[in-house]
């Protein structure tokens, strides 16, 4: 019988103000591999740049050679890795709610929206620079060359770009030959996506049982099989995630942050946020180095995103 695969959830925030996030610069040209049976997916659309190095990258059932030059497109959905087997390898990348893009692109038109975020998300693709991406290699390098210079007006240079890349991610998948193949989804997706636009009121177990549209037992193991943990402790570890990031960004104080994150009561809130952080909020947000470096300390699957 074969070891079963383990998956993390790997959750990223987009910095307050910003559109997308980044992940460049020296920390990103390193070693890569956690092989070919540990995969992870995140919450955003992500888009990857090789500039240095070659290895693997899995893309769900798939082992794909990248070199200098390849361009990753990975749905929030798709399971993925990248190996280098001990070498270094040299990554830029960046997140983004590509749905977002999509309603700025057509605000008036929800059936087209949703007809090219069905394509977008329906497989994660790595392209080579033999297929003509250089617009896309344009569009990607950009961005990050407005973020890294960041001049004036630079997040409207960013927007801009943002959205001729996603049409040109349109055009490419739109004239793709890639061979049709089944997408390695997640269904619980509907009940992640529901977590993260209702954590601030109440949530029962039965309504991310019916965002899946799956009954409560098969939710239940579906889940748990995935996230390795219960559905209803996820919906707590990502409102302490939201408690985390209200701490560190506003003064507000823990009586309104635990209001803000869907808590009934302080105490509840203290006693969760201890359970997942190992400390209590004040003693986390008074010491700077830790609540920098050490956001999780919670042996579960699901993993706030490897930042530098």
């Amino acid at each position: 019988m074969n070891e079963k695969k383990q998956v993390e959830f790997r959750y990223y925030d987009i910095p307050q103000g910003d559109i997308l996030l980044a992940l460049t610069g020296k920390g990103w040209n390193k070693e890569y591999g956690e092989g070919k049976d540990k995969l992870h997916f995140h919450n955003y659309f992500e888009v990857g740049h090789c500039y240095a190095g070659e290895g693997e990258m899995i893309l769900g059932e798939r082992e794909l050679l990248f070199y200098p030059g390849c361009i990753s497109l990975i749905p929030r959905r798709e399971l993925h890795t990248t190996n280098t087997f001990g070498k270094k390898a040299g990554w830029e990348w960046m997140y983004f709610d590509i749905y977002e893009v999509l309603k700025k692109l057509y605000p008036d038109d929800e059936i087209l929206r949703d007809n090219i975020a069905h394509e977008i998300e329906r497989e994660g693709r790595l392209l080579t620079p033999d297929m003509n991406i250089q617009k896309l290699t344009f569009f990607v390098q950009s961005i990050f060359s407005e973020l890294q210079d960041k001049e004036y007006m630079f997040r409207d240079m960013v927007a801009h770009f943002q959205l001729m890349l996603v049409v040109e991610i349109i055009r490419k998948l739109q004239n793709s030959d890639l061979p049709e193949r089944e997408t390695v989804t997640l269904d619980i997706f509907p009940a992640i996506d529901y977590v993260k636009k209702n954590y601030m009121s109440k949530i029962l177990a039965k309504d991310l049982t019916r965002s899946c549209g799956m009954s409560e037992s098969y939710f239940r193991k579906v889940f748990e099989k995935y996230m390795n943990m219960k559905p209803m402790e996820y919906v707590n570890f990502f409102r302490i995630q939201k408690g985390c990031a209200l701490l560190r960004e506003t003064d507000l104080s823990i009586a309104m942050v635990s209001d803000k994150v869907g808590y009934e009561s302080v105490s509840t809130f203290i006693r969760n946020f201890k359970r997942v952080i190992g400390r209590t909020p004040n003693s986390w947000k008074s010491d700077e180095e830790y609540a920098k470096n050490k956001f999780m300390n919670y042996n579960i699957t699901a993993l706030q995103g490897w930042l530098e």
